[in-house]
């Protein structure tokens, strides 16, 4: 029997996710070879990964070249890749440029289901994200010291209907809801420019939520958000942030808490069976 560490393999997008997939990964006790999607994620994993590349998501070929050279059967795909490279002038090798002559569109469902179905024709497997960061999962209910007034209590009920109708057209995964009205909607911007852009419109006192696709995938895309999602939040004057409960990932919650706590922003841990 081989002394050799198991290997994982880690496509690395945006946001700290990678980081702790890296992370939790080597305790373990396994090896990890990343993909990183840009040079920036490069450098920062290049100081915990195993073995580190750049290579742009716009060259599956390649990165499925490096996993079976570094001896890799399961992959996990973590963090943001921002879907407005589809409209940059960027070298799409002859696989992308195929999925995007037959796609039927490019939400983001559509594009991850094909990024599966190519791993899996090599040969390798995606395993859920789940299985190295269940620990960031939120819980329900109360997250924060500080609760729901009855008023915020009534835009986190509907905003949380609002986000999960949103989610379920793959348009975005948050919204932003103040006295009742939808004031910004996620889309291709991402959730910190929705933030931004409902908080401008709605002042102080917004109510931010973010939802699972209702039928979603935990191999891709789990719901996000961290102290930058806070930090947006507190420069634009909202008042709570809803995760839907055990469906969404929070980062770093303990610094998280710590902050909300500081500055009165309530987090809570929502579900359809459960109010907060």
């Amino acid at each position: 029997m081989s002394d050799t560490p198991e290997r994982i393999g880690l496509v690395a997008g945006s946001g700290g996710l990678s980081s702790e997939f890296v992370s939790c990964a080597k305790k373990q006790g396994k090896r990890v070879s990343v993909v990183a999607l840009s040079a920036e994620i490069e450098e920062t994993l290049s100081r915990e990964a195993d073995s580190v590349i750049h290579i742009p998501p716009t060259q599956p070929n390649k990165i499925i070249r490096f996993f079976s050279d570094e001896g890799v059967e399961e992959i996990g795909l973590v963090g943001k890749v921002e879907k407005s490279i589809l409209f940059q002038s960027l070298r799409f090798d002859l696989t992308v440029l195929r999925f995007m002559k037959n796609a039927r569109n490019t939400a983001d469902a559509t594009v991850m289901d094909a990024v599966i179905e190519f791993v899996e024709e090599n040969g390798m497997k995606v395993v859920p994200q789940t299985e190295y960061l269940e620990h960031l999962i939120a819980p329900r209910g109360s997250i924060t010291k500080k609760k729901l007034r009855q008023n915020q209590r009534k835009d986190a009920e509907y905003a949380f209907q609002m986000a999960r109708s949103v989610a379920a057209l793959d348009i975005g995964q948050t919204v932003v809801v103040h006295k009742g009205t939808v004031v910004a909607v996620e889309g291709i911007e991402g959730t910190n420019e929705a933030i931004r852009r409902g908080c401008a419109l709605a002042g102080k006192g917004a109510v931010v939520c973010k939802v699972a696709r209702p039928e979603q995938d935990m191999r891709y895309d789990v719901p996000t958000v961290g102290p930058e999602t806070l930090q947006v939040m507190r420069e634009g004057g909202a008042s709570g942030l809803i995760l839907e409960a055990e469906r969404t990932f929070l980062i770093d919650r303990e610094r998280l808490i710590r902050e909300a706590d500081a500055t009165g922003i309530i987090v809570v841990g929502w579900s359809e069976n459960e109010q907060g």
